[in-house]
């Protein structure tokens, strides 16, 4: 589908989800399904300690007293200084978990914990789409369990929530817009329209969700940055 054809395919995910599920359940099933991600990614970080201790003892060498900073850049700066733990694509995985877990020890606090929430299912619905729309592969794979780094960096960066004005609905249609344009990017133009028609819902249920959650400039700004960074850096002819 070529770029052009951005706005019909949005309203094709609008006709086909005309009858959609009741928001509340919908949203409840995705807070579930978010929640057992972060399980599992939590589990997995816990295993790597308990396995070697080593792992924890590095990992605090590397986060608990550092400069905060993205933890892409942060990773590519301190790639030459990592042990063999945190090197390849499992292993970057694991340096962005550890990184999450002292991250988070510095945003303390109930407005952190709404925070953390909101950010993360707003992250996730995003590579859930994109996993749903480009049939699955290893980078959606590896993203959900970096996910909860992105979160806790911009948390830590981001601490001024200012209440959204008037002038603010247009951008976030225009950030609701750009998200569109990159499911289209990943779409497979040969798929069935059954089955388009199917990943399309799934797709609008997500990313209307995803709207629901931008209740300040804060989340506004967090979710432009996060898509221009994992994503548009990647597809510049968007």
């Amino acid at each position: 589908m070529k770029h052009s054809n951005v706005i019909l395919f949005a309203l094709t995910a609008f006709i086909a989800v005309s009858c959609s599920c009741n928001k509340d359940i919908c949203n409840r099933n995705i807070q579930n399904e978010i929640l057992r991600e972060l399980q599992d990614a939590d589990a997995f970080r816990k295993q790597s300690g308990s396995e070697d201790d080593g792992i924890e003892a590095r990992a605090e060498q590397l986060f608990a007293n550092s400069m905060v900073k993205h933890p892409d850049s942060l990773y590519n700066e301190q790639y030459n200084l990592l042990d063999g733990y945190f090197c390849g694509e499992a292993g970057q995985d694991l340096y962005y978990m550890w990184y999450a877990h002292f991250i988070a020890k510095r945003n303390k606090g109930k407005q952190c914990e709404a925070e953390r929430k909101t950010l993360n299912c707003m992250f996730y619905c995003i590579n859930d789409v994109l996993c749903c729309i480009a049939e699955g592969g290893t980078g959606f794979s590896h993203e959900k369990y970096r996910v909860p780094a992105y979160v806790e960096y911009y948390i830590y960066e981001c601490r001024e929530k200012k209440d959204l004005s008037d002038k603010t609905d247009e951008e976030i249609n225009q950030t609701i817009s750009t998200l569109w344009q990159i499911v289209a990017m990943y779409n497979d133009n040969d798929l069935p329209v059954q089955t388009l028609v199917s990943r399309l819902k799934y797709a609008y249920e997500r990313i209307e969700y995803i709207k629901s959650l931008i209740t300040n400039e804060k989340y506004l700004y967090c979710l432009q940055d996060y898509i221009q960074g994992n994503y548009m850096n990647e597809n510049k002819n968007i």
